[in-house]
């Protein structure tokens, strides 16, 4: 049975979720992020940030319910206006790699519209690099409270096409872990590069990506993972994990899409 403070917590978010969209609390954060780590001008490559939120775990941020405003919606708008393909099933198999293979057989299970999370991350990278002019990804772990009424949404990005090491955000993560708090989504963006069919857009992950998702889920235990393109987002279970194919020698936990 949810103690009185879990049912507060569901109501305001119930709450929220039903405002009009008008309004900023549809699908947005309700704090400012608690900056760990920034090194460099946020608007040039090779820029590092790691920061992370902790709000109440609303159903909402969960939705397929967008921002209505800011560098998402910008985003949005520079993606109808330069007529790219969106279609997921189409963009993996202009490049039939073995992971690719895999997904799109799995594709009706696992991909789904991006989340509001999702996007308000997206958002946040297309603000830092525009992803048509200077395509760069980042990272995020979403964990959640041993209560269930709080998430923290670590966020990672070296400014760059690719995410380098992962220790800054893994290192946090198994911290949170230790002290009681759920991992529940490793999370990563593949961006759009319309000159580069192999690369634009994929929702399946490298290598790199497979092998990261095995050795995080060993440490972590973490529940499932997602690539987003910012328009479709890939949610693979941990179970599926080791299907997919990894580099053939032995590394430390390490990058995706190195």
């Amino acid at each position: 049975m949810f103690r009185r403070s879990s049912l507060a917590t569901a109501a305001l978010c119930l709450i929220l979720a039903t405002v009009p969209a008008h309004a900023d609390t549809a699908c947005e954060f309700e704090s400012e992020p608690h900056v760990l780590m920034e090194e460099g001008d946020p608007h040039e490559v090779g820029s590092k940030l790691l920061q992370v939120w902790e709000v109440p775990n609303c159903p909402v941020l969960w939705s397929e319910t967008p921002p209505e405003s800011g560098h998402y919606r910008r985003f949005r708008d520079d993606l109808a206006k330069r007529k790219i393909e969106t279609d997921p099933v189409r963009l993996l198999e202009r490049s039939p790699t073995e992971n690719n293979r895999m997904v799109v057989r799995n594709a009706d299970d696992w991909i789904r519209p991006a989340a509001c999370l999702e996007m308000l991350m997206f958002g946040h990278q297309h603000g830092r690099l525009d992803t048509f002019e200077t395509p760069s990804e980042f990272a995020s772990i979403v964990l959640r409270s041993a209560d269930g009424e709080r998430l923290r949404v670590y966020y990672y990005t070296i400014n760059h096409d690719g995410i380098g090491r992962m220790d800054p955000i893994v290192k946090p993560a198994l911290e949170d872990k230790r002290d009681g708090w759920e991992v529940l989504v490793a999370l990563h963006s593949h961006v759009f590069h319309p000159d580069q069919p192999q690369i634009d857009g994929i929702l399946a992950p490298s290598e790199a990506d497979a092998d990261f998702h095995v050795r995080f889920h060993a440490e972590s235990g973490v529940q499932e993972a997602r690539i987003t393109n910012g328009i479709h987002t890939i949610i693979m279970p941990a179970s599926s994990f080791d299907g997919f194919k990894r580099p053939a020698d032995d590394r430390e936990i390490s990058n995706p899409s190195d």
